[in-house]
Order: C-alpha cells, then structure tokens, then sequence
C-alpha cells in the first residue's frame, strides 16, 4: 500500500531506550534484528518490566555490504545494563516522519519520498533513520504498520 499519512514535521523530546548497538550484512538484517528483539524482551521479562513503547531500529549506516544499527524498545525509568543491552537515548529534535502499511521491502519508496521533501523544503538529515514498528509476527507483511523518521535541520544550520 505505501504511505499512508502526510509527511510531518515535528520536534520530539529525547527517548530514554533500551537497546542493543550491532553490525550485520544485509542478507542477515532482519534475522539479526529479531534476535536483538527477543534479547531485550527477555531481559525486560527478567527485570519485571514492560516496554514502554513499540520496538524500533535506528539505521546509522547502511550499505549493500554492512548495516550500522540499534534495536531497542523505549522504557520508563533506567534500567541496568545486562552483556551487550544498555541504556541510550534517542535525541530529540526536528524530524520528519510518515507512517508506511506493507511489506518491508516497499520502504524504500517512502525514504525517496522523504528526501524529496526535505529538497523541496530546504532540509537535510545526518543520515540517520529510525524506523518504529507497531506490528509484525501475527500479521500478513501488507498489514505492517511502520513509522519512518529523520532526524533533520535547515540545510543552513550547524550540524
């Protein structure tokens, strides 16, 4: 289906996560980003807690050979850190964001949609993405519901 909300721009206070910091290939992503999940799950599990928010990943670097990532979920309160799960933040700031129903492999759409806004209204990003899943196992690939968001300033402003 594609985008399915206006694209947005908003200025989102910092998120205390937490997460795990990876590199994977591309053919290994998905399966090394379930496996962060399952991790963190578990240790939440282990302390009693809950997620305080649907996962997500934030994709540093991303090439045809490596991928750059963390996967977390948003928590309440800090929490202590377990072998390679810590604490971090995701920081707050100006960003752009759509939502995308479908499959994953049709995101790639909505970030060339992105970027043609952030030329068309004088932007630019670091780089980073952070994508926020609020479905997935237990639903068909057309019905996942992906938030997409880009940490962004005027293309004038200091990094």
């Amino acid at each position: 289906m594609g985008r399915i909300s206006a694209i947005t721009l908003t200025d989102q206070p910092e998120q205390r996560v937490l997460s795990i910091k990876t590199e994977t290939t591309m053919k290994a992503m998905q399966t090394e980003i379930e496996a962060c999940r399952e991790k963190i799950l578990t240790y939440l599990i282990l302390l009693g807690e809950l997620p305080a928010g649907p996962s997500f990943t934030v994709y540093y670097s991303f090439t045809k050979q490596n991928v750059e990532l963390e996967v977390g979920y948003p928590v309440a309160k800090i929490l202590p850190p377990r072998d390679e799960i810590s604490m971090s933040a995701i920081p707050g700031g100006k960003k752009v964001s759509c939502l995308h129903i479908g499959p994953y492999n049709e995101i790639p759409k909505i970030y060339q949609e992105l970027d043609t806004w952030l030329e068309a209204n004088d932007y630019e990003t670091d780089g980073t993405s952070v994508e926020t899943y609020y479905n997935g196992e237990g639903y068909s690939p057309e019905e996942y519901l992906t938030k997409i968001e880009l940490p962004i300033q005027e293309k004038d402003e200091p990094a």
